[in-house]
């Protein structure tokens, strides 16, 4: 009895010293992580690193307009774009990095009599592919 539990646990003993590791066996299924945009809006201001006074309409006289964004996850340093249109036309493009493994980021501008109407921001990953567009407009 004793030699029949000797070989059997030689022969665990050696299966255990020629198989691969645990970590080899199993096989993670799961997706790696996507960067993914949970809010982007727009404010009157940035206040404890936060979006104030979100809305769609704003007056020309605030003098300065954010668009606040928050990604979570974020699975690696990468860089994101916000770009500000005005009647269609580009007015300018920031690029913002973002950081694992969660991030907010904001840009501005400050708003001139010039800027009243329609306006809308692209926010675009690394890649330029759209993310999000935010409509609003700037009135007196």
């Amino acid at each position: 009895m004793k030699t029949a539990i000797r070989k059997i646990g030689w022969i665990i003993f050696i299966a255990m010293a020629i198989a691969p590791p645990r970590a080899v066996w199993s096989q993670d299924t799961k997706a790696p992580a996507k960067l993914t945009l949970v809010r982007a809006v727009m404010c009157e201001a940035i206040q404890e690193y936060a979006p104030a006074h979100p809305a769609v309409v704003f007056s020309i006289d605030l003098g300065r307009l954010s668009c606040f964004t928050e990604f979570d996850p974020v699975p690696e340093k990468t860089f994101i774009h916000h770009k500000w249109y005005q009647n269609d036309s580009l007015v300018t493009e920031k690029r913002l990095t973002i950081n694992p493994p969660r991030w907010s980021s904001f840009t501005s501008v400050q708003l001139r009599e010039s800027d009243k109407g329609p306006w809308r921001v692209e926010v675009t990953d690394e890649n330029d592919k759209l993310m999000r567009t935010l409509r609003f407009s700037i009135t007196d």
